[in-house]
């Protein structure tokens, strides 16, 4: 005698009865779950950069997003995942405002971004340029007392600088880290690194140098000469 229709292939339809059963309960759980807002601080970054260009403008490192979503999708959020993306590709030389939206923040699906700060950011984009620039030791500090600085060297005496050309252009000089002469009362020689103080730009030659500093005794100071009396009748 034929089973019944309903009673065919039970072991399959109970068993999709137990996922449908499942799926529904995880998804009403989620569903009931209370909704919560966290704020994060996360890394901007900045993806194609055109060729043979560079970033000539100064960037925040950081930017804060507020997130919303279900309290545990929250909770096992791990921010060091997480980051803003500025996409380049295709952009030409210049000053250009870019909008920070929800889609370049790498969220998981449940999670919801409603807040960007700072919502725009300021790019200026240079063709790439060269340039080899002397280097000055920056010196901080007084020697000891009764003694002055006679002459500083450094060698190699020039760097060579990669960076954006407008900025290049502006440069007359490099400098190093700062080196101190306090109380110092003899010549002495140090290394140091020579520091591309400006947006987008590095030192390619010549990043470490040697500082020489030579001091000298302060020269007494020569006394006045005596105004000439004049003789009594003249």
């Amino acid at each position: 005698m034929p089973r019944p229709s309903l009673l065919r292939n039970l072991g399959t339809k109970i068993l999709a009865l137990a996922i449908a059963i499942l799926v529904w309960f995880v998804f009403s759980a989620q569903q009931r779950e209370r909704i919560s807002e966290r704020t994060y601080r996360i890394p901007l970054s900045v993806a194609n950069v055109p060729a043979q260009t560079l970033i000539a403008s100064p960037l925040p490192p950081t930017i804060e997003v507020r997130l919303r979503g279900p309290f545990t999708a929250l909770r096992e959020l791990d921010p060091g995942k997480l980051e803003a993306v500025i996409d380049l590709t295709g952009a030409p030389p210049g000053e250009k405002i870019y909008r920070l939206d929800p889609e370049d923040i790498n969220v998981p699906q449940q999670v919801e971004v409603i807040a960007i700060a700072p919502s725009e950011i300021r790019v200026a984009l240079d063709a790439t340029a060269e340039k080899t620039l002397p280097i000055a030791a920056r010196l901080t500090g007084a020697p000891a007392p009764g003694y002055e600085v006679g002459q500083v060297l450094v060698e190699p005496p020039v760097a060579r600088l990669l960076g954006p050309n407008s900025t290049l252009s502006r440069m007359t000089s490099a400098q190093t880290d700062p080196v101190s002469i306090a109380d110092r009362a003899a010549d002495f020689s140090v290394p140091a690194t020579v520091i591309a103080d400006a947006p987008g730009v590095r030192v390619k030659e010549g990043q470490v140098v040697n500082v020489t500093v030579r001091l000298r005794p302060v020269a007494p100071a020569q006394p006045s000469p005596a105004p000439a009396l004049k003789e009594p009748g003249r």
